[in-house]
């Protein structure tokens, strides 16, 4: 029976072709996590920004009047490493190191976002 083989040629350059663009795309999307790291971390507490700290270099603040919370920037990410709060859902958020990334602590009223390092770059665009 001169039947169709499993894999044909077509078959085969299409796989290439596809695994090629998953490549690619794999590519840029991991390296764009790195390429997106920001320039600051914007630290507010009632709304208010009190801090702003620098993503380049390792450093930890706790805004004043609230020594139980502590943020941190390791290695050009920043999050929340300590709070009294019951849950610990800030500390569980883990750290954030794309622009417009945020994470807050609603018990003690204190939000930590990653600010663009432009402050007229975009950190979305809809169609």
């Amino acid at each position: 029976m001169g039947g169709r083989r499993f894999f044909g040629y077509r078959d085969v350059i299409f796989i290439f072709f596809a695994a090629a663009a998953f490549s690619v795309i794999y590519f840029y999307t991991a390296r764009g996590a790195e390429g997106l790291v920001a320039g600051c971390a914007e630290i507010s507490v009632d709304g208010r920004v009190v801090a702003r700290m620098a993503l380049d270099r390792d450093a930890s603040y706790s805004p004043g009047g609230l020594p139980s919370v502590r943020v941190a920037v390791r290695g050009g990410a920043v999050g929340f490493v300590g709070s009294d709060c019951p849950d610990k859902i800030c500390v569980h958020t883990g750290f954030l190191a794309r622009p417009g990334q945020s994470a807050a602590c609603l018990p003690n009223r204190v939000v930590v976002r990653v600010a663009a390092e432009d402050a007229d770059a975009l950190d979305s665009l809809v169609y």
